[in-house]
């Protein structure tokens, strides 16, 4: 039994230097001369049958020795172009070749093939005619691809003529096929990437068409074998004689075919599809005839890129008409935009045929259709936020392939397609398609597409092209051209929807931070006011109304009092978003120290343990805005405490080669600073609720009271600083609070 061959070994068949084999093809002859004086360098060695002359006599001779004047001066004029040439009618040594030219190494190369026959005025019409006729005659790609067949095989003579398409990893599949009912059928099948290896497929964007005439034919060598100033042979990437890798003779040989000629179908300059041609005895077939294949592949190239452009446009035109439709509703919907976004779900998934999506826009993920679990979607948005996008756009047909944990949901999500909406945040709108199923029935194994034989170093390739199924699993139907630009084309729009309620947002803060400075002005004075009749009251008549009265004047004091602490709060708050940083390198150490001195009456009055694990670091910041967080952070761990148990407040900070469990919090090079405390806790649907002005969770007198302001005032300092502060907490569980800094002035 033969051992199976690793990875290894079919990159190292990849690696096979089929432009070096140092041989030619018997069925013609090679010349390769110096410029300008036309010396030989180097022939090939059956060359003597050619022109009478053994190789040894020809090396170091001029052309001119045995080319007809006529030739010689058709061959310098072709010398002198610049591009391609073509072929030539050359008169060597009284014989009539077919040559065909090129460079390599410093050398000029003449591949000559000796004429087989002229073609006739009346056959030369004929040709065009099979060239013209597909492209008349047939109705849509594959039906073009089936009359090209045809025509090719006409042309050639060829048993069995196939059309071979690549997939995006370079599989392929035969599409159309004209053939001899003697000849084996493969349309339908697929065969794997390493059939056709990188440079192989490279020599067929280089030379468009390649004839094998007898495949089991010995190569002739060239004279001399190796270049004496390259210390190898002459490179023949351009050569259309050259010869044969042995792998692939043996491939040939194991189909049944003598013969074989292939022909690139080129897509703006890359390998699109391959006409591939079979003969199950050695065929010769005339230049004028390969000329008119290779021309009537050109041809149809460019009619299928033209039909593949002209159908793209039309569907890009659909769906930006689509798209349009869609920004004209969100346009008058005074929804915010996340809100106005899940009622189009419709639309939103119709853009790249989805059938799920979702919302990450900086709030709750907004979950349309068929998806992952919201718990799923919110790590899978962090794990969105660590990858490498081209542009601002990441796709996969094989989600669980690239991302574990995405191997349980693919039923709703093997394919994803996400933009990014802002390159500082993790901001997405993310497609899913579910994993599809399929069967593929290949020419022969794919996981055996070559074996090693016994005692042998050199691979062989596979013995068998009998159909063979596989079920493949694990990927949803790939995103396509039109879906990915349909998909930046939304993500503009939005972008351009976001600046817009960003710049309104920015309008109404404004407008909201004179309001609420104003106010807090004009209504200070009468609270204060209030505060001193009231206590007037409880002087001068305290004792005539009463307990209860005095209890409900004491309340109206209190409230009054309450009053005036969020009416100062608000107007700190307005002051802060038109403050001016000032920025400079400040020690995080020193201040923290001052807010504990500050603050030491209320950590001791509540018997409160401080933690400062390590020295903080110096940043830029301003000093006494972060002095300001610092403070209201410690006060509020200091509060919240549990009865009953040992209380602690801990502040340190996270370096940035140190891991964080949000990651996507952070920049890479960015501290995390933090204050943690073991109190009540917070359930998670509050950690943004208590960042909301004057929200408190609990009664107003509960907890030492407050305003319920610190916590917007605290988040509001650092937002200006460019940087987040969040929470992460749980019920009984206490609470830690992190703060970042941005990226520092300018």
């Amino acid at each position: 039994m033969n051992p199976p061959v690793s990875q290894t070994e079919l990159t190292e068949c990849d690696r096979e230097p089929i432009h070096l084999l140092g041989g030619i093809q018997p069925h013609g002859a090679l010349l390769a001369f110096s410029e300008p004086d036309l010396t030989l360098r180097v022939v090939s060695a059956n060359i003597e049958a050619w022109l009478g002359r053994a190789p040894q006599a020809l090396l170091g001779q001029p052309l001119a020795e045995f080319l007809h004047p006529t030739s010689l001066a058709l061959l310098n004029r072709a010398l002198s172009q610049q591009g391609p040439v073509g072929t030539l009618r050359i008169e060597a040594a009284g014989h009539p070749f077919v040559g065909l030219l090129h460079r390599s190494d410093g050398l000029a190369v003449l591949d000559l093939e000796p004429v087989t026959g002229d073609v006739s005025e009346e056959g030369a019409l004929v040709m065009v005619d099979q060239i013209l006729s597909p492209l008349t005659r047939a109705k849509g790609p594959r039906a073009l691809l089936q009359e090209v067949a045809g025509a090719v095989r006409t042309l050639s003579g060829f048993d069995r003529v196939m059309v071979y398409l690549f997939d995006s990893d370079w599989h392929g599949e035969v599409v159309a096929e004209s053939r001899d009912p003697a000849m084996d059928s493969f349309l339908g099948l697929h065969f794997p990437a390493s059939d056709i290896p990188v440079q192989a497929r490279a020599l067929y964007v280089r030379n468009t068409l390649r004839l094998i005439a007898d495949a089991r034919a010995r190569p002739v060598p060239l004279v001399p074998a190796v270049l004496p100033e390259l210390g190898r042979p002459l490179d023949l990437s351009g050569a259309a004689l050259r010869s044969v890798s042995p792998v692939h003779l043996e491939y040939l040989a194991n189909m049944g075919v003598g013969a074989s000629m292939s022909i690139s179908l080129l897509r703006e300059g890359a390998l699109w599809g391959l006409i591939a041609c079979h003969h199950r005895t050695p065929l010769r077939v005339p230049a004028a005839a390969r000329r008119a294949c290779d021309v009537l592949a050109r041809l149809v190239s460019l009619q299928l890129a033209a039909e593949e452009r002209a159908a793209m446009a039309a569907e890009l035109a659909r769906r930006a008409q689509f798209q349009t439709q869609l920004m004209e509703r969100l346009s008058v919907d005074s929804s915010s935009l996340p809100v106005s976004l899940s009622r189009e779900a419709d639309s939103v998934l119709g853009l790249t045929g989805s059938t799920g999506a979702v919302l990450l826009l900086g709030e709750a993920p907004i979950l349309m259709g068929a998806t992952p679990t919201l718990d799923e979607v919110k790590a899978l948005g962090e794990w969105l936020a660590r990858q490498a996008f081209e542009g601002t756009i990441f796709y996969t047909e094989r989600l669980g392939q690239v991302y574990e944990p995405a191997q349980a949901y693919l039923d709703v999500a093997s394919g994803l397609l996400a933009v990014r909406l802002d390159s500082s945040a993790p901001r997405f709108v993310i497609w899913f398609r579910p994993e599809v199923t399929r069967t593929v029935t290949w020419a022969g194994n794919p996981l055996k597409p070559v074996v090693q034989g016994p005692g042998s170093q050199r691979l062989h390739p596979r013995a068998s092209f009998e159909a063979w199924q596989e079920t493949v699993q694990g990927a949803s139907l790939p995103w396509s051209q039109e879906d990915r630009t349909a998909a930046s084309g939304l993500r503009g729009a939005l972008v351009g929807v976001l600046l817009r309620h960003a710049a309104a947002l920015s309008r109404s803060n404004a407008e909201l931070d004179a309001f609420g400075g104003t106010v807090a002005h004009d209504l200070k004075e009468p609270l204060r006011g209030i505060q001193q009749y009231v206590g007037f009251l409880l002087e001068d008549v305290g004792e005539a109304v009463g307990v209860e009265g005095r209890k409900q004047l004491e309340e109206v004091r209190w409230l009054a009092g309450r009053t005036q602490g969020q009416m100062e709060a608000l107007f700190e708050f307005s002051r802060v978003g038109r403050v001016e940083l000032s920025w400079g390198q400040a020690d995080m150490q020193e201040i923290l120290e001052d807010v504990l001195t500050i603050v030491s009456a209320r950590i001791q009055e509540n018997q409160i343990e401080v933690k400062v694990p390590r020295p903080l670091p110096v940043v830029a910041c301003d000093r006494v805005r972060i002095h300001q967080v610092w403070s209201n952070l410690l006060t509020n761990a200091a509060k919240y405490h549990q009865a009953g148990k040992p209380r602690w407040v801990e502040a340190g900070f996270i370096s940035p080669e140190e891991p964080l469990s949000n990651p996507a919090r952070r920049r890479a090079d960015e501290y995390v600073f933090y204050v943690r405390d073991n109190g009540i806790g917070i359930p998670e649907r509050f950690h943004e609720t208590i960042f909301e002005m004057f929200r408190r969770l609990h009664p107003a007198h509960a907890y030492g009271g407050g305003s319920g302001a610190g916590l917007s005032i605290a988040r509001r300092l650092i937002q200006l600083h460019g940087g987040d502060l969040w929470v992460e907490s749980a019920p009984g569980q206490g609470s830690t609070f992190y703060f970042t800094l941005g990226k520092g002035p300018g």
